[in-house]
């Protein structure tokens, strides 16, 4: 009996089957796990990093950071260096008078001179590759002075020869042949510089297919006493120095300052003994013989040679290019003096291995995660910010203490590209949870409260915590008898007018629209998101809602239709804020006696005939911008404590007669009042009326003045006015 198979249709299906509960139980949780997709995510970041770390662009960046640690550790002190450089500059053609390339017995007489001043060696950074068509003597006294020294070092370089029919090759421009055979040794002079044109390493030696020879700085070292080199493990080893190789069989170049660093004297000046005298001198310094050899500059010393004159063309651009705000190119022969300053001291720059690298921007791009996953996204910007520092200064540091040069801008690239990764995960994730939680607690909360919920990132609770806040009051003033005049529909359409611009106001000096009581506008600044400066923010809103006030004003009186008024009151203390109300429905509010105080205020205009009054404690946190009055010490229904009270006028300057009228006349009345003067307090406070008619204040003050002069207060008046009504 055949074994009956099933139709392929059913095989697949039952395969997509398998396929689907995989994804179900295991790749979507998976996904889902934010740790996981953002393990994702920085693996990503570290692979982008490591990319595009390639690009010319990225290289350039991490070379300019690495001549960057030179700047920030600045020059390093050269106590008792032995390495001295003499220099063919511009001062050398103006006082030999002569065109380049300078006759060979001049070098001679060089040699010859720094021999007698003890020169331990003598190089040249200037090549005799080619006999002397001028003056073919002149190569046979260059090379006995060579002879006679016995310590000279000549040089040679790598030229790149062109064939007719061929390819180009590489060939080494050796010293002329007297040179070599009378010279201590010769060298390479040639170097490389980075793809930025800028020179941070040296090569060990230059090489051909048949020949390899020593670089000038190498060669210098090993012609010093017991200096052995050994290439048979494949690096350069100088005695008990392993050379840390850089890029092929260079290693970098430990700077030790910029231009000049080593100990520089002239070329012509060291010629300038008394058997020879310089073309242009008008008197005969002899500063070899006066200066050079009594203070022995060059005993004992390595004696550099070579050129910084712009027209020779061999300054060179180095990580101490820009210093101090000064831009300087660096001889190349100083370079050859680093170089040999660096093998000497054996304090070599290191570069960390790429699995070290790779090690390091794993770490950074995890620790980046972890802030962005943990908290908000101005803490983890912060955050992620400090990390970047940190890094700068830990690298900064192991370059200053270790000469270990710690790379940059990948682990750089890997913490940014980790952070906006994660941070886009971050905010798609709150966006997903912000929409399903709105729709969740829409449902039984009033917008208000959804709102505070997604911007606290919490749960609605009942109750509330204490903070020092700013409330602002708002009432229209005789509303009632405003509504008796008027059709109820022309009251609803005004007042809703009114409502309006006023919320607008609010909401645009960052305010919280409390609630609405009839025609009366309660606001709150500081909450729910706090900010420092809600007392300025309450005061601004004041002046702005009564500014608004006077061009509704304009717009009905237009209308042939009447207007009314406002006052405003405005209190800062510690209040109790949040969701308060019933278990089964609450609403985000304020309470407290400094919120009962702010609504006093604002019904304490209709005795002074102001506008806008705030307490003490509001006028002590904007008195800095407030242009403002005291009115009175005042005791409010249903407190103990006086409270001194101020009309603001404005948050901007006023006009000068305001300014010395409302402001210092009244003031200079209201000291005198105080001080029971009532006659010469009457007389200032009638002098802001003469020109200020419906000054409330003033008036208010006049009657008083004139009360206290019938029937005076008693002995222990305390100036103290005491409201009887809210």
């Amino acid at each position: 009996m055949k074994k009956k198979i099933p139709p392929a249709s059913s095989s697949a299906n039952a395969a997509r089957g398998e396929e689907t509960k995989f994804t179900e139980r295991f790749l979507k949780p998976l996904l889902a796990n934010r740790w996981v997709f953002g393990s994702g995510i920085s693996l990503f970041a570290i692979i982008l990093a490591i990319i595009l770390s390639t690009r010319t662009v990225f290289e350039n960046l991490e070379l300019k950071s690495y001549d960057l640690r030179f700047s920030l550790r600045g020059t390093q002190a050269l106590e008792d260096s032995n390495i001295v450089i003499v220099d063919i500059d511009d001062q050398s053609f103006f006082a030999l008078k002569l065109n380049w390339p300078f006759p060979r017995p001049l070098y001679a007489k060089l040699i010859d001179n720094l021999t007698r001043a003890g020169a331990r060696l003598i190089l040249f950074d200037v090549t005799f590759t080619e006999p002397s068509q001028d003056d073919p003597r002149g190569d046979q006294e260059l090379a006995l002075a060579a002879a006679r020294a016995q310590r000279v070092i000549f040089a040679g370089k790598l030229e790149e020869i062109s064939l007719r029919n061929g390819s180009p090759y590489i060939s080494l421009a050796k010293p002329i042949p007297p040179l070599l055979k009378n010279a201590m040794a010769w060298a390479s002079i040639s170097i490389t510089e980075d793809p930025d044109g800028f020179m941070r390493r040296y090569p060990l030696f230059a090489s051909t297919e048949t020949e390899t020879v020593w670089s000038l700085a190498v060669q210098a070292y090993l012609s010093m006493a017991d200096n052995r080199a050994d290439l048979s493990t494949g690096k350069l080893r100088l005695n008990d120095k392993t050379v840390p190789a850089y890029i092929a069989n260079t290693f970098l170049i430990n700077f030790r300052g910029g231009a000049k660093t080593f100990p520089t004297y002239s070329f012509s000046d060291v010629l300038d003994d008394r058997e020879f005298r310089l073309p242009e001198a008008k008197v005969e310094t002899d500063s070899f013989d006066e200066a050079f050899l009594p203070s022995g500059v060059f005993k004992d010393k390595i004696v550099f040679i070579g050129a910084s004159a712009e027209e020779l063309q061999d300054n060179k651009l180095t990580p101490f290019f820009s210093q101090g705000g000064v831009q300087r190119k660096m001889p190349g022969v100083e370079v050859h003096a680093q170089a040999l300053s660096t093998i000497a001291r054996g304090d070599f720059i290191k570069r960390t291995t790429f699995g070290l690298e790779l090690l390091l921007m794993a770490l950074c791009a995890s620790v980046t995660m972890l802030f962005v996953l943990r908290v908000n996204a101005l803490l983890a910007t912060i955050f992620t910010l400090v990390e970047i520092l940190l890094w700068l200064i830990v690298a900064q540091i192991f370059f200053t203490a270790m000469q270990l040069w710690l790379p940059v801008v990948a682990p750089l690239l890997g913490i940014v590209l980790s952070y906006f990764g994660n941070l886009a995960q971050t905010l798609v994730t709150e966006r997903r949870e912000r929409r399903r939680t709105r729709k969740v607690f829409e449902q039984y909360v009033s917008e208000s409260i959804v709102n505070s919920i997604l911007a606290s990132g919490k749960e609605p609770k009942f109750g509330g915590e204490k903070l020092q806040l700013t409330v602002l009051f708002s009432d229209i003033r005789g509303f009632t008898t405003y509504c008796e005049k008027r059709a109820p529909e022309m009251v609803v359409q005004r007042l809703n007018e009114y409502l309006t611009l006023m919320t607008e106001v609010i909401f645009k000096h960052e305010g919280t629209l409390d609630k609405f009581v009839g025609d009366e506008i309660m606001a709150l600044f500081g909450a729910p998101v706090y900010f420092e400066n809600h007392a300025e923010k309450a005061c601004e809103t004041a002046c702005a809602m009564i500014t608004s006030l006077r061009e509704l004003q304009k717009r009905w009186s237009a209308q042939n239709e009447d207007y009314f008024q406002i006052g405003i009151g405005i209190n800062t203390g510690t209040m109790i804020v949040g969701n308060l109300g019933a278990q089964q429905r609450f609403d985000y509010t304020v309470i407290g006696d400094e919120v009962n105080l702010g609504a006093r205020l604002e019904g304490a205009n209709k005795q002074y005939a102001t506008s806008i009054i705030i307490s003490e404690s509001t006028y002590k946190q904007v008195k800095k911008r407030a242009h403002a009055r005291e009115l009175d010490l005042v005791r409010v229904k249903g407190k103990k404590k006086p409270v001194k009270i101020y009309e603001l006028r404005g948050m901007e300057p006023l006009a000068d007669i305001e300014e010395d009228l409302i402001i210092a006349t009244y003031t200079q009345g209201l000291t005198l009042y105080k001080q029971r003067q009532w006659y010469s307090a009457l007389r200032e406070f009638n002098r802001v009326l003469r020109y200020f008619p419906s000054d409330g204040p003033s008036r208010v003050y006049v009657e008083r003045c004139l009360d206290y002069i019938a029937v005076p207060p008693p002995a222990n008046w305390d100036g103290v006015y005491e409201f009887k009504t809210k």
